[in-house]
């Protein structure tokens, strides 16, 4: 996904980027390493603890952790790079309206384009009796954005995600993922069924199939 972006002209070297939806870190710490500083933003406590963590083990200093809803994001600064990978944080004209706010160079959206079919979850959706949600809010943003006079590069992707997580952040995950549809979940329940996808002792493996929209556009 970063080699894409790349080859699209965004450069990461030297510059502030605000990560929106940061989550546990999957582009965080890989940005973090180019980039002069990051600000990650995500409505988890957990999950950016355990992305301090991580930052603290692989010697990564120049993070800074919000831990914030979108809507109450209060800074009024502007970064060089704006970038959202895959959060429900962007759904409302006013929260996109907000990015585009915080952008004075790149923003880079990604979102999914009808398909996120994650191994962990379909048996909880199935428990519950729930419907899998179709997420189609790359091409809403696309639509959003032509609508607003601005087009930007797009660039489908598609293939599988495979995330080794700790017991709590796969709780976390879980747990937040079952709120959305307005599930209070039973802890108890979670952890028996993560134990299907305990690979090593501690170490739970999600496998996700995407298909995903990548936009790119410069102000």
């Amino acid at each position: 996904m970063l080699r894409t972006i790349r080859e699209h002209g965004v450069d990461f070297g030297g510059r502030t980027v605000l990560d929106v939806g940061s989550g546990s870190g999957m582009y965080t710490l890989r940005l973090a390493r180019e980039a002069q500083r990051v600000t990650a933003v995500d409505i988890s406590p957990v999950m950016l603890d355990i992305l301090a963590e991580d930052a603290a083990g692989l010697g990564i200093g120049n993070i800074e952790y919000v831990c914030s809803d979108w809507m109450d994001f209060q800074r009024r600064e502007t970064f060089d790079v704006v970038f959202c990978s895959m959060t429900p944080a962007i759904q409302s004209d006013e929260s996109r309206e907000k990015l585009l706010g915080h952008a004075h160079g790149w923003t880079v959206f990604m979102g999914f384009a009808g398909l996120m079919r994650s191994d962990v979850m379909a048996g909880l959706l199935a428990h519950y009796g729930l419907e899998p949600k179709v997420m189609h809010n790359g091409p809403e943003m696309r639509e959003w954005l032509t609508g607003r006079g601005i087009t930007p590069t797009s660039v489908i992707l598609d293939g599988q995600w495979t995330v080794p997580k700790g017991l709590d952040a796969a709780l976390d995950a879980c747990s937040t993922t079952l709120t959305q549809y307005g599930v209070t979940p039973d802890q108890d329940l979670l952890r028996e069924h993560l134990a299907r996808f305990e690979e090593e002792p501690g170490v739970y493996v999600e496998r996700t199939d995407y298909k995903i929209e990548l936009l790119l556009w410069q102000k």
